[in-house]
């Protein structure tokens, strides 16, 4: 990084030099003076030219790497309550309902798998919604009636990529704070597509 930075630099003084060699060199004389100014000038500049750039990518730099930090702690999020309230659900149904509780470990399982992934790698909206529907699943079985949802993906295509685990957590974060703390029974609707074509 430094030494592209240094190599533009010393090119662009480089360039500086030429272009001031040229100009004096219009009217025949040599005016060593003229040159050193010219030269001193596009030294402030360009430093400043090279320092604000570098500034800049350093805001991004910092920026994206608030972004990742914020991103990875919402993905190391499975809550510690869904994990028990699974548990206590498998168990409850390995007696009544086997079927059930063999499909509610097999969810489980893909949704710990994917928590285990590298944070850093991209997902697909198909890929991400299809680990929401296995987190809902588990809800339904321990929520029974009082939860209810619907997906409409048919304005976006589902290979776009999306950072992995981002949309689970907001699904999560409808039922534990919307729908577990109601009596009444609630519906999730989630619906993908383009705003200003992004």
């Amino acid at each position: 990084k430094y030494f592209a930075a240094s190599v533009a630099y010393l090119f662009l003084m480089l360039i500086a030099l030429v272009i001031a060699l040229g100009v004096d060199s219009v009217d025949g004389a040599f005016d060593g003076l003229f040159v050193a100014r010219n030269l001193l000038l596009s030294l402030i500049v360009n430093g400043l030219a090279l320092r604000y750039l570098y500034i800049q990518q350093q805001v991004i730099e910092r920026e994206k790497s608030e972004l990742q930090a914020s991103l990875s702690a919402l993905q190391a999020k499975i809550k510690p309550h869904f994990l028990f309230n699974t548990m206590n659900s498998i168990v409850s149904l390995i007696a009544i309902a086997p079927d059930k509780a063999e499909q509610m470990v097999m969810d489980l399982s893909e949704l710990l798998r994917a928590s285990l992934r590298d944070n850093k790698t991209e997902s697909t909206v198909g890929d991400e919604w299809h680990l929401c529907e296995r987190y809902l699943e588990i809800e339904q079985l321990r929520l029974g009636e009082r939860l209810r949802w619907s997906s409409d993906f048919t304005a976006l295509d589902l290979s776009l990529p999306i950072p992995a685990l981002s949309l689970q957590p907001l699904v999560e974060n409808a039922i534990y704070h919307g729908v577990q703390p109601s009596t009444a029974p609630g519906f999730i609707q989630v619906v993908g597509k383009y705003v200003d074509n992004k």
